[in-house]
């Protein structure tokens, strides 16, 4: 009989007990049988999931106790060579209930390799089982949704093709998706449109956007072009953004917009061949008169209307260089669109780049936010650029650029940006003199006077000051009846030469309206500011002190004549605004 060290009886113990805590403590199910199939450790998992202690199933078959496969009986599978790594069966609890459970097993032998026992550690999968059927049953509902939508509908991941209904495959000429599926989602796209559709995507996946559309032609399998209409949703799959994607056809609605088109385009042809043939205007637009030097400018207002070409339109202050820009823009074909006018020279200069082009937040001190610029806000409209004379000669070059090409840069940005604008400018000096002294570049005044248009001063002409007086009374009336201009009023602003022009007119006539008096004619002068011969001088002043005091009562006149506007009193004394300044300083004015 062989001996036994208490010892080792002690340890082996020892080890039982603990193995068998660490079964019991184990969240999932442990199951120990012997060579036979037999239970031989049934832990507390499986206890709580089958409804059976181990005292009721100590020793009996596990094929007896719970339905398993017949390879899985240990000794059997084993001698065969059929012992699986994993399986899944179904357990029947005592209460009836089903319980799915994944097992991984594994098998101890004895010394002479022969297997003795069978480990199987399983997990309750049941519930999983149910959302997986679920979650399969749901999204086979959804493809077979997708798949009868008449729309394409494709899944993009990194601008490759995860997924494509058959409506999707079949607008671009392939017989499954199963050909379109992997594809490089911008190969499906018109060169031309390449760009905007790599920007569109880019923009649905950083906006995270739903609905965002977009417009292009798309090439099939055989390179025929089509025009599809688009639109993104932006999900999550597998764990990263992808954008969901409903392609339409639109080719037959592109080809009838551009049919409207063209006829639009015809009909107003046609309208402004007809305004063209008008023997005798007397107005266009807020633009008043009938002379034939306004006739003449009629002419050419809608000459410019009917193309895109740009416009430099001459005359002196008052003139109605801003009603002739809006007017071009109001007949053309970008009506519909923004025009933005801009006083060039009341921009720092300093800051004009940052106001044409927009910049950064940070670009200088004071960026505190990004902002557009004009260029941006006139997009696809018109751009009026007053007094573009003021504007520096480096400048120029940058507008020059953007004109040309349409691209600018923000201040701060190194990204281009594009706009599509039509630009109309004015000024009231001679340019080839500008150009000639170096204070304009030639090829920047070439590219923005295509078309040049000058407006005429009132003096030339002054038939049409009844029709202007007559326009104004009745804008500043207020209601409230005004007796016609008699003779005596209207021959002496007929005989007046009007330095300020219209608007010089216009205060005149809406100053008379606000005092209610016919005193307002003694601010008039037989000839203008600029030859009006103040008080004489005393004879006790030395030349310098004559001269100043000259100089002080003509400026004082002048100013007064057109209201303090120090831009049309530098034009009618024939000096630039910084000279005015600096008399003004000086004089104490």
């Amino acid at each position: 009989m062989p001996h036994h060290n208490p010892n080792d009886i002690e340890t082996l113990q020892k080890e039982h007990h603990f193995i068998s805590a660490v079964l019991e403590m184990a969240g999932a199910l442990v199951i120990v049988l012997d060579r036979n199939g037999r239970i031989v450790q049934f832990n507390r998992a499986c206890e709580e999931i089958s409804g059976y202690t181990f005292d009721e199933v100590r020793g009996k078959y596990i094929s007896d106790l719970f339905p398993v496969p017949e390879e899985m009986i240990p000794a059997k599978a084993i001698a065969e060579g059929r012992f699986p790594d994993r399986h899944e069966s179904c357990w029947i609890a005592k209460e009836g209930n089903l319980c799915l459970i994944a097992w991984s097993n594994t098998a101890l032998s004895d010394s002479q390799g022969h297997a003795e026992y069978a480990i199987w550690v399983g997990l309750d999968i049941t519930e999983r089982k149910k959302m997986e059927e679920e979650l399969r049953a749901g999204e086979e509902r959804y493809r077979a949704l997708i798949e009868n939508v008449k729309e394409g509908v494709a899944l993009i991941q990194d601008e490759t093709l995860m997924f494509a209904n058959e409506a999707f495959s079949g607008l671009f000429g392939y017989d499954s998706s199963a050909e379109i599926i992997g594809k490089n989602i911008i190969s499906l796209v018109g060169q031309h449109f390449e760009p905007r559709f790599t920007e569109y995507l880019n923009t649905a996946l950083g906006k995270r956007s739903w609905g965002l559309s977009f417009r292009g032609r798309c090439l099939t399998r055989t390179g025929r072009e089509f025009w599809a209409e688009k639109l993104s949703s932006v999900i999550s799959y597998k764990g990263k953004p992808a954008i969901l994607l409903t392609v339409r056809d639109i080719t037959e609605n592109m080809l009838w917009e551009q049919t409207i088109k063209q006829e639009a385009e015809y009909f107003r042809s046609e309208n402004v061949k007809l305004k063209s043939s008008i023997g005798e205007r007397y107005r266009l637009g807020d633009m008043i008169g009938k002379s034939a030097a306004m006739q003449k400018v009629y002419e050419l207002i809608l000459k410019a209307a009917s193309t895109d070409a740009n416009v430099i339109i001459f005359g002196k202050s008052g003139t109605g260089k801003e009603l002739a820009a809006r007017a071009i823009h109001d007949m053309s074909d970008r009506s519909d669109k923004a025009f933005i006018a801009v006083n060039c020279g009341a921009i720092p200069e300093n800051l004009i780049e940052s106001e044409f082009f927009g910049h950064r937040k940070g670009a200088f001190t004071g960026a505190y936010t990004d902002k557009h610029g004009y260029f941006h806000s006139a997009d696809q409209g018109t751009l009026f650029l007053d007094e573009v004379s003021d504007i520096g000669l480096n400048m120029q070059v940058k507008l020059l650029r953007a004109i040309e090409g349409g691209n600018y840069t923000p201040v701060g940005d190194t990204r281009p940006r594009k706009a599509y604008v039509r630009i109309i400018t004015a000024m009231n000096k001679d340019p080839l003199e500008m150009v000639n002294k170096g204070l304009m570049r030639e090829d920047f005044f070439y590219r923005i006077s295509v078309i040049p248009i000058t407006l005429p001063d009132l003096k030339d002409r002054k038939e049409d000051i009844p029709l202007l007086a007559e326009h104004f009374l009745r804008l500043y009336q207020n209601d409230v009846k005004i007796q016609p201009i008699c003779q005596k009023m209207m021959d002496k602003l007929l005989n007046y030469d009007w330095p300020g022009n219209v608007r010089e007119l216009q205060n005149v006539l809406q100053r008379f309206l606000t005092v209610n008096s016919l005193d307002f004619m003694n601010i008039f002068y037989d000839s203008p500011p600029s030859a009006a011969v103040p008080d004489g001088v005393p004879e006790h002043l030395n030349l310098q002190e004559a001269l100043e005091k000259f100089e002080k009562k003509v400026i004082l006149h002048t100013l007064e004549t057109v209201r303090w506007n120090k831009t049309k009193a530098a034009s009618v004394l024939d000096i630039s605004r910084r000279s005015l300044f600096r008399r003004m300083k000086k004089l104490g004015l």
